[in-house]
């Protein structure tokens, strides 16, 4: 078994650095502390190619530009598993996504052996190898590090190659390769997009707000995340999130009336008080062109039915393809189709899974299906599929 080696000085990043730079494919993972912080801090950097596995401490070597450049080159190839946490680090220490991606947890799911499997479970199942136990709870800020976390930090990338390997051997036999590559960058841009993304839109209970009462929530959430940000803390420590959508509703005019409010004893918020209610007027005096989309979804009766059925048919067609059933139609997607189908206002140009290898595995079944040009049965109990569509 290939020793880990650590990297924790200048000298033992460059001898790094040199061994990186011929690399087609490196296999990467991360150890980080997220609690109680704005941004995760990182720890660790795990890597491993044909050649070592290296473990890099951030805390110790500092600036790692250099790094993040060759692991996020355009030529390379990253295999990941399970990488938000490392698509988000590429895009805060390089500006930019690895330029080829394999997600292994997602592939897995793409060539029959399930989805979300764990690191560890995938291992077993795969290569029919039992990992050590693990360090969830370590603190990865302590220092120093003792061997049994560096080997655990090493067994996170010590098999990441050899997956890719498998995984792409099982897609070549089902002719879906492209698929792998794919639905990585897919997510890794999901990543990425969320990133930017706003998401005030997605609080508890905003669906049933007013356009007005949307504008002053949107407000809100642009200074709690500033505020958030400038402390390096979590946004629902400085402000909860069914505070936020309740001063929404109540659109204090001072900072009496939000005081008012339950939950808004602690100092710092009182404190705030005066730039609380100052987002809030200021979203009080936008034009209405200015104003967010109203979220309410007026949903036809047979939308629920009609999307439950269409999840029967999928997962179904899921199990006949080899393909996990979350990863070929969510929920969400199956509503988006049925509400193309019928022609709501609020329904996607065109859905995603009427895209693409999903398309090609769901659209024609199920838009028929949807058109009343086919019925569905049960034929046989003891297939993987047991549903059949005339």
């Amino acid at each position: 078994m290939v020793s880990p080696c650590y990297v924790h000085s200048r000298a033992s990043l460059q001898s790094l650095l040199n061994a990186l730079t011929d690399a087609e494919q490196i296999g990467l993972d991360t150890e980080f502390v997220g609690e109680g912080l704005y941004e995760p801090q990182l720890c660790l950097i795990q890597l491993s190619t044909a050649g070592g596995i290296w473990i890099v401490d951030p805390l110790a070597v500092g600036d790692l530009s250099a790094l993040w450049e060759i692991l996020t080159a355009p030529e390379r190839e990253l295999i990941v598993f399970a990488a938000r946490e490392e698509m988000r680090f590429c895009l805060r220490y390089a500006g930019r996504l690895p330029g080829r991606v394999l997600d292994a947890q997602i592939a897995a799911g793409l060539v029959g052996f399930g989805y979300p499997l764990s690191h560890t479970n995938l291992v077993r199942k795969a290569l029919n190898v039992e990992l050590k136990g693990s360090e969830t709870f370590t603190d990865w800020r302590k220092r120093p590090l003792s061997n049994s976390q560096i080997e655990y930090a090493a067994d996170d990338v010590r098999h990441l190659l050899t997956l890719r390997e498998l995984l792409y051997e099982r897609a070549q036999k089902l002719d879906r390769e492209s698929w792998l590559a794919l639905e990585s960058h897919r997510y890794a841009d999901r990543v990425a997009a969320e990133e930017l993304e706003e998401r005030w839109w997605k609080l508890p209970g905003v669906t049933n707000l007013r356009r007005r009462e949307l504008g002053v929530l949107r407000a809100l959430w642009r200074w709690r995340d500033d505020t958030a940000r400038a402390d390096n803390a979590p946004p629902r420590r400085v402000l909860r999130d069914e505070l936020l959508v309740e001063i929404a509703k109540r659109k204090p005019q001072t900072p009496a009336d939000l005081f008012a409010l339950r939950g808004m004893e602690r100092n710092a918020i009182r404190n705030a008080g005066p730039e609380i209610v100052q987002a809030v007027q200021a979203a009080l005096k936008l034009p209405d062109s200015e104003l967010p989309a109203s979220l309410r979804k007026d949903d036809l009766p047979q939308l629920s039915a009609l999307s439950q059925l269409l999840s029967v048919v999928a997962t179904g067609l899921a199990a006949e393809h080899q393909v996990d059933p979350q990863l070929l139609a969510t929920a969400s997607d199956l509503q988006d189709l049925v509400r193309w189908r019928l022609g709501l206002p609020d329904a996607p140009p065109e859905p995603a899974i009427l895209q693409g290898w999903r398309g090609a595995i769901l659209g024609e079944p199920l838009l028929a299906l949807l058109d009343g040009k086919r019925r569905i049965h049960v034929a046989d109990l003891r297939q993987a599929n047991p549903f059949r569509l005339e």
